[in-house]
């Protein structure tokens, strides 16, 4: 495993401690690469709000036929996942695969699920309208309006909070080096990005690769406005 410390130039530099930059850093740090992670609070922001939905047949959209099949995939992959997450650090993920039920409140939202009824069929994938009596038999406390829902009993969800804790504590012990702090500037070479620099000039060269996790994009005002290179070797 990775064992670097604050002081040691990484090998990786990733930018924003949300789950997918977690588990870049943690999938690093298993490849032997010393790896670090530029975050003030690495498994906060989106990861503590958000609905943790693991929905590739729900969540399907028209023109994303190719997207779909990789998310499938990555459904297809995500208990063994789960289950090494786990493994290594001895915490309970919240993952459940307890399928998905998307109600119709009006007319607009029956005709909207409706086309999506019809595209999920198209493409193959496995789902069941019923009616709003049977949504209620399967969920008691929905409204007596529900128009009519559908059924996709091979969507999951997983709970983010503590999925994020657990990846950080697997980071942790892979030995992966969080600096508590916003990267606001990446430097560059060329159009490649090199490093990064804090607001209080402080200063992380990565040694070969520098990624731009989805949390950095909400890193500050600054950030925000200016353009980055892209991240790479």
């Amino acid at each position: 495993m990775s064992r670097t410390s604050a002081g040691t130039t990484p090998d990786v530099l990733v930018i924003g401690g949300g789950i997918i930059g977690l588990v870049t850093a943690w999938r690093a740090a298993q490849r032997g690469l010393r790896t670090a992670v530029a975050d003030p609070e690495p498994g906060g922001g989106a990861a503590q709000v958000a609905a943790g939905m693991l929905a590739a047949v729900t969540e399907l959209h028209y023109g994303e036929e190719t997207l779909l099949r990789l998310n499938l995939a990555s459904a297809e992959r995500y208990p063994d996942f789960v289950a090494e997450l786990e493994d290594a650090t001895g915490r309970d993920v919240g993952y459940r695969a307890c399928g998905t039920l998307a109600v119709a409140l009006d007319a607009d939202d029956r005709a909207h699920l409706r086309e999506l009824h019809a595209l999920q069929q198209r493409c193959g994938l496995r789902s069941e309208w019923l009616s709003g009596r049977e949504c209620r038999r399967l969920e008691p406390m929905l409204a007596p309006g529900v128009r009519g829902g559908l059924r996709v009993d091979g969507d999951h969800q997983v709970d983010p909070r503590r999925l994020a804790a657990a990846l950080v504590a697997a980071c942790g012990r892979a030995g992966v080096v969080f600096h508590r702090a916003w990267a606001e500037r990446l430097s560059a070479a060329g159009d490649r990005a090199r490093g990064a620099s804090s607001r209080t000039a402080r200063r992380w060269p990565p040694g070969r690769w520098c990624w731009r996790g989805a949390a950095a994009a909400a890193a500050s005002p600054a950030s925000r406005r200016r353009s980055s290179p892209r991240c790479g070797r």
